[in-house]
This record gives C-alpha cells, structure tokens and sequence, in this order.
C-alpha cells in the first residue's frame, strides 16, 4: 500500500510540473508573438522561398526514404538485438510559432533512463552559466569516476556518432513538421525557461541541420547558438541551405556527431 501511495505522488507530481511547463510555454508564446512582430515583417519577402522549400524538402524526403529504407530496417534490427525495446524513440519537442510535436530517432539509449543530469545541464546552459562543452565535461568526469555513460547502448554510441540515429526525421519531414535546414526544436522542459527574444528561433520550419550544427555547437554558448539562428532565419536561401548540408556532412564524416 505504501509503495503504491508513493507511486500515486510521483506521478501526480509529474503531471503537475508537466503542466505548468505548457502553461509557461503558452504564455511566452503570446508575449513572444507580440515582440517578434517587427522581426516577422522583416522576413516576409522569404515566404516564397520557405514554401518552395517545403514542398521540395517533402519530395527529398520521399526519396531519401525509399533509398535508404533497407538501411533504416537493417539498423531497427541491430538495435533490437543490441538492447530490448522499441528500435524507434520519440520526443515531443517545440517547432514553428511554438506548436509542439513528436520528433523521430533511432533509441541509441537503454529504457528507463535516468535525464536529471540532462535537465541540470539544460538549466545551466539556457542560463547562461556553461557553454555545449559542458555536458561533455560532465560525461568525461563520470567515465574518470566510474566508467562510461551506461544509459547509451554499445550500437548506440555509433549511431550518435555518425548521425544515423537522425534518419527517422524524414518522417517528420514528411509530415512539415520539420525541414532540412533550420533552428533545431527544442524541448519543452528547455523551451519554457526560454526569455521573450529566444522564442525568434521558432519563425520557421525547424530543421534537422543547421549553422550551430556546422559551427563548433560544443563550444558555443546558447545565447550565440540563438544569434546563429536568426542570422539563418534573415538570411536563408537555395545557396545558404545547400552550404549548410555540404558542411554538415563534412562534419559528420570527421566524426564530430553528437
């Protein structure tokens, strides 16, 4: 009876943090909407290119899944043989004007993984207080401490690496709730912590790539990682997009992945 009284106020206390972050969310959404009105203006002569974008970011998807869906089946199997549970692993994140959705990956992690450290890290870097570095610094200090990060699986750290972990996203794709170039969507947990100006970001489509993934993303603070967004969002183009994707596979063939 005790241990089911204890389980009954956890989750009633996750529900309530819950909430209160998509009330947050909602609120910032209302104040941003009214701040970023001037900066919308200036970005509506791109509303042609974002709709070509779209639909050619859709017929790529298409294609890109159709191509690679023996590699999608191949690597659903491994992880399923690598570590039990679904091979697929889903987020609800926050895309364009704030509306929230579920993002697609491959699981590169064990169930039932413990993310307090994540949230502490998200904390601290959305305040301000540590640059991308610091999760890494922090994963360095527990391999010295006691062994490498246990939440990943062994398939999974060579998912991260590569990026192939991100392949699912064509879904997302598919369905315009994200694009291949853009301000990546972040989580809500993230998001509400948000001040007034950060919430720009959320102009356009999301992407799966971006300029914070081509510019040394672990050594930039999260104020520069949202300036990066905006110079994106002014001054996106056919010739910007095709820029970023090329360097986004230089980075990962270098290795430099999640």
């Amino acid at each position: 009876m005790a241990i089911e009284k204890v389980t009954k106020i956890i989750s009633s206390e996750q529900k309530v943090g819950q909430e209160q972050i998509a009330t947050t969310i909602r609120r910032k959404q209302v104040a941003a909407r009214t701040r970023s009105s001037g900066f919308r203006m200036g970005i509506r002569n791109l509303s042609k290119y974002q709709l070509w974008k779209g639909i050619l970011d859709r017929l790529v998807a298409l294609l890109a899944l159709v191509i690679v869906s023996p590699l999608l089946i191949l690597i659903a199997v491994i992880i399923r043989l690598d570590s039990p549970g679904n091979p697929f692993f889903h987020q609800e994140r926050v895309g364009k004007d704030g509306r929230r959705f579920f993002i697609y990956k491959f699981r590169t992690m064990h169930l039932d993984h413990d993310d307090s450290e994540y949230e502490a890290f998200l904390r601290r870097y959305v305040g301000g207080q540590v640059n991308g570095d610091g999760l890494k610094e922090q994963a360095k200090k527990k391999i010295r401490r006691r062994g490498p990060d246990l939440r990943v699986t062994r398939f999974g750290t060579l998912l991260r690496k590569t990026n192939l972990d991100e392949i699912p996203q064509l879904l997302n794709i598919l369905k315009g709730e994200m694009s291949f170039v853009g301000p990546r969507p972040d989580i809500p947990f993230a998001v509400a912590m948000y001040k007034d100006h950060h919430w720009e970001r959320f102009a356009i489509t999301p992407g799966i790539t971006g300029l914070w993934q081509v510019s040394r993303r672990k050594k930039i603070p999260f104020e520069a990682m949202v300036r990066l967004d905006m110079d994106y969002i002014k001054k996106q183009s056919l010739f910007l997009d095709i820029k970023i994707i090329l360097l986004t596979v230089r980075t990962v063939l270098k290795g430099e992945g999640s």
